[in-house]
């Protein structure tokens, strides 16, 4: 059995801010590309899609949706507002992709289009994108180790004409790249890997982040030996990996912190990239959202284990199961309100500095500016308080609210 068998067996609690994402943000790529496209239609091409299911926990029946189902349901959705999201998976595991395929088959609605490409998605691409054509694409890239070869994402995906729309959404393993690191820093020890197997290992990272440069970076970076030092060498290498994305392709990037639990380092970067101007304030909205439902998994996590411990202690509780579990989530609403207060007070500090440098304020231009440190948590709800309180205060001018606020200008009050 494989490390990736074994990541499909359950679902992983990494898993589920990334499927939040996966819920919220195609739907919103379709509609804003697909007015302009061919019958409505868009494309979301999944390069590394799995099985389709996980394995059943606990006292379930089925098992809980992977991303290629996301999409299918996605897709019904979508038709509703006319647009035809044509879905392509590829999966190298003949077991998988069959298994893909027949899951498919049992969900999907009449009528949706979708293909189960089998093989490896590099070698796949090709006939994978003339299955695109000319449509919007949104790619999705979460391999299990090292994914799609810098070239090909940058010249076969990224390189597609600048006049189709073109999206990558790619989550990056931080903490394979600090593993990995850890061969040049002799932080990783395996008597079992061989020097070969180590330059082997070496090698396809260098394919998968553009070359070997990313070497010197992570050494540099882990330098301080520190706690903590690895993943912060990890991060750095994948900031240096979007800017030589953006100098060889035009495209833009937004990244998101995947971790395993609160405060912990982040694992992955879940990473967006982009040409259009609309789409990290459309990304973010999603990816709040995601957020919201990632901590909400946690607080049910850790109430499950504490009611787990409450029943096996030899006295018997105090109070009943039904009040400890709306006290919970009354306090969970508390801590929410109050994390929502603190992201709007960010913001209006923000925006008041921002202005004190210009009298106007154009929100898409100056999206993460804005929001700052509430980047990913944060969404178009707060921003709205917060301009209303700055308003009161007589500090701006009123908002258009008959307007979307993304394409509005906030004015100082002269």
């Amino acid at each position: 059995m494989t490390a990736n068998d074994l990541f499909f067996q359950r679902k992983q609690a990494a898993a589920v801010l990334k499927h939040g994402v996966l819920m919220r943000y195609p739907p919103v790529f379709a509609t804003m590309t697909g007015s302009t496209s061919d019958g409505g239609r868009v494309v979301y091409l999944d390069g590394y899609a799995g099985p389709g299911r996980y394995e059943p926990e606990g006292d379930e029946t089925i098992g809980a949706p992977g991303s290629p189902l996301l999409a299918v349901r996605s897709a019904t959705t979508i038709a509703q507002w006319s647009r035809d999201l044509h879905c392509i998976f590829i999966e190298r595991n003949p077991q998988y992709a069959e298994n893909l395929r027949r899951v498919l088959n049992e969900e999907a609605n009449a009528g949706l289009n979708f293909d189960v490409l089998k093989g490896d998605v590099q070698d796949q691409l090709n006939e994978a994108l003339a299955l695109v054509g000319k449509s919007p694409l949104l790619t999705f890239l979460d391999p299990f180790g090292t994914a799609l070869p810098y070239e090909a994402m940058t010249e076969q995906l990224m390189g597609r004409d600048s006049d189709l729309k073109t999206e990558v959404l790619l989550n990056l393993n931080l903490e394979m790249v600090w593993r990995i690191g850890g061969l040049l820093t002799g932080k990783e020890s395996d008597p079992e890997r061989t020097k070969s197997g180590s330059s082997a290992t070496l090698e396809r990272i260098d394919a998968f982040l553009g070359g070997d440069w990313w070497r010197e970076t992570f050494t540099a970076a882990r330098e301080s030996k520190e706690p903590g030092s690895a993943a912060r060498a990890a991060h750095t290498v994948a900031t240096e990996f979007c800017r030589r994305v953006l100098a060889a392709t035009g495209f833009q990037s937004f990244s998101v912190p995947i971790r395993r639990r609160p405060h912990h380092p982040p694992l992955f970067l879940l990473i967006l990239f982009y040409r259009h101007q609309a789409a990290p304030y459309q990304f973010n909205e999603a990816v709040s959202g995601a957020n919201a439902e990632w901590r909400e998994h946690f607080r049910q996590a850790d109430l499950s284990e504490d009611l787990e411990r409450r029943r096996n202690e030899e006295d018997p509780d105090l109070f009943g199961e039904d009040l400890i579990v709306t006290m919970s989530e009354q306090e969970a609403n508390s801590i929410e309100a109050k994390l929502e207060d603190q992201w709007v007070a960010t913001i209006t500090t923000n925006i008041t500095t921002l202005l004190d440098k210009t009298s106007a304020l154009r929100i898409e231009a100056s999206f993460a500016d804005i929001y700052g440190k509430t980047l990913g948590l944060a969404r178009e709800k707060h921003l709205r308080r917060a301009w209303d309180q700055l308003y009161d205060a007589g500090l701006v001018l009123k908002r258009d609210k008959a307007q979307k606020i993304r394409r509005l200008t906030i004015n100082r009050v002269i």
